[in-house]
């Protein structure tokens, strides 16, 4: 487990910004209007851009904002590449700067003496609502080169491996996290459970739901809320473009909203 300590007092976090849509000159007006907010640090959970135009947007985010910016992966971030390249991509860039971190799931963040961050990327894990018999599929399978090369049926069995990898990943740093602060950030791309999924401002029908939805993941969450009681759980996410709330107990999941060619900033987060 890798450990930082990086102040923070207010934590700016935006989602599924798919920067590739923008022309170059408002890519760099957004980035240098993000830059500008009064925010200690920035977050991103996933979807910043696709796959031939990640490296360019991740130096435009790395040499435009000065301040810490902690970043992981959606699935639009692989189209047109694969996962490998991806990683080369992501790890490549933030050696150029270093500010840039790259949330894996192994990296737990002392943002104050109270608050603890960490993230990772997660998976839909396809068992939500219809779960196999989905008739829905989504680009993915077209898109990234891994599931590309796989039939419907082992697709559909790469996203439960998906979803369980990451939350391998993320299992250790989280029960540091809640066993060792009063508060936890988590951000990750998709929505931990269907009463977060939210999509036209209500949940995801059960035919979509198999592709926005990472239950895998959400078992974990609930494991550790139930195993400490005593430490809030704040879950910051996307994929869905769809904006809402659900809280339960210690544990509150924000699902940000999206618009193609309209990226924003969903929130500052004051860090407790």
């Amino acid at each position: 487990m890798k450990k930082l300590n990086i102040p923070v007092s207010k934590l700016a976090w935006g989602t599924d910004w798919h920067l590739n849509f923008l022309k170059p000159a408002a890519r760099q007006t957004f980035i240098e209007s993000v830059s500008s907010m009064e925010a200690d640090a920035f977050a991103i959970t996933g979807d910043i851009s696709d796959g031939s135009n990640l490296e360019q947007d991740l130096r435009l985010l790395g040499s435009t904002i000065a301040k810490p910016v902690f970043v992981l992966l959606g699935n639009h971030d692989r189209y047109h590449s694969s996962f490998a390249a991806t990683e080369d991509t992501m790890q490549r860039v933030s050696a150029m700067h270093p500010h840039l971190h790259r949330l894996t799931g192994g990296e737990l963040i002392e943002l104050s003496p109270d608050t603890a961050l960490l993230g990772v990327d997660g998976w839909a894990d396809g068992t939500a609502g219809a779960g196999a018999a989905s008739e829905v599929e989504l680009n993915d399978g077209r898109l990234i080169r891994d599931l590309a090369v796989l039939s419907r049926s082992l697709r559909w069995l790469k996203m439960h491996e998906l979803a369980a990898e990451f939350a391998h990943a993320v299992a250790s740093s989280l029960n540091e996290a809640m066993a060792s602060y009063a508060n936890v950030i988590m951000l990750t791309h998709v929505p931990p459970f269907p009463e977060a999924t939210w999509h036209g401002g209500k949940q995801s029908d059960t035919e979509f739901l198999p592709h926005f939805c990472n239950p895998t993941l959400g078992r974990l969450l609930r494991e550790g809320c139930i195993k400490f009681p005593n430490t809030k759980l704040t879950v910051f996410c996307g994929h869905t473009h769809g904006e809402g709330v659900h809280g339960e107990g210690n544990l509150t999941v924000f699902t940000g909203g999206a618009e193609y060619f309209e990226p924003r900033v969903d929130r500052v987060i004051e860090v407790g």
